[in-house]
């Protein structure tokens, strides 16, 4: 029975880009928040997106309005 390393990822702190620019995410910027939603149309967490936890917040409540008024898509093509 051969024994493999379990190797884990190491991810470095990154600066939340909504407290550099001093701004809140909004729902009517489609294009800011794409960024953040992954192909699938899913929301990336905290610690690939490198967003603070007060902004991640903000952040979900936007994307989920901005789907609502059909800024972002629910799902991308499959």
């Amino acid at each position: 029975m051969i024994r493999r390393k379990i190797i884990k990822k190491k991810f470095t702190k990154k600066d939340c880009t909504f407290c550099v620019g001093k701004s809140m995410p909004d729902y009517k910027e489609g294009d800011k928040l794409r960024r953040f939603v992954s192909e699938r149309g899913r929301i990336l967490p905290r610690y690939i997106s490198g967003i603070c936890s007060k902004h991640q917040k903000h952040l979900a409540r936007a994307v989920k309005r901005a789907r609502h008024l059909a800024y972002l898509p629910f799902v991308s093509g499959l």
